[in-house]
């Protein structure tokens, strides 16, 4: 989190070779989050810290779930994940019959290289997906889980105790969210801050 540093992580555009090695798709289970309320909250966090954030940040709003790897169709690398693994994660989310769930996303909080919109899983739902979804992978990445809408990323290394005050400031009232279904998407791996795109779709039970 942005207290546990003094200063913010900051990102920058370019060609992440090193970290792509020339493969081209990062995948991910999400939560679409674009609804006309929550956007227009996701706009106002980027006008509230615009002095701040990377520009410009493309990703529109969404909930990761389970962060997957490089899309591919026979893994070479740790960080791979081959069609076929897709295709059980798939199987397994339409077993498990997932009911849908509500949400409620809350206030502006920030990692040290993101600032977020906080969210709350209410219901457990969240938290029944990424279980169903460690069946049979191994996400990639991740030490922890915070569920989250990310803002954007920080185009230098600010104090943190500033960028907290500024933070602290915004005012916002939480709004829920009826979660229906659990997307697959895709966003290219040359982009660090390009758009998603959603590749499949999984619908929840009814409830």
């Amino acid at each position: 989190m942005l207290h546990q540093r003094r200063e913010t992580i900051p990102s920058i555009i370019q060609d992440h070779r090193e970290w792509h090695r020339g493969r081209k798709d990062y995948s991910l289970w999400l939560i679409d989050a674009a609804t006309e309320e929550i956007c227009e909250r996701v706009e106002a966090a980027k006008e509230h810290l615009s002095d701040y954030l990377l520009k410009p940040y493309q990703r529109q709003p969404h909930i990761t779930i389970f962060v997957c790897g490089f899309l591919i169709d026979t893994p070479h690398f740790d960080d791979d994940y081959s069609t076929e693994q897709f295709r059980v994660q798939t199987q397994i989310l339409e077993e498990r019959n997932i009911k849908s769930f509500f949400i409620e996303i809350g206030g502006l909080n920030s990692f040290s290289s993101a600032p977020f919109l906080e969210v709350h899983d209410l219901e457990g739902g969240i938290e029944r997906a990424r279980v169903a979804l460690s069946t049979s992978v191994r996400e990639i990445g991740r030490s922890t889980f915070t569920p989250h809408i990310t803002i954007g990323l920080y185009s230098g290394a600010y104090p943190s105790k500033i960028v907290a005050g500024k933070i602290s400031t915004f005012e916002s009232r939480p709004v829920r969210l009826k979660v229906e279904r659990i997307i697959f998407g895709t966003y290219h791996a040359q982009e660090i801050a390009g758009a998603l795109t959603h590749q499949c779709d999984i619908a929840l039970r009814a409830g």
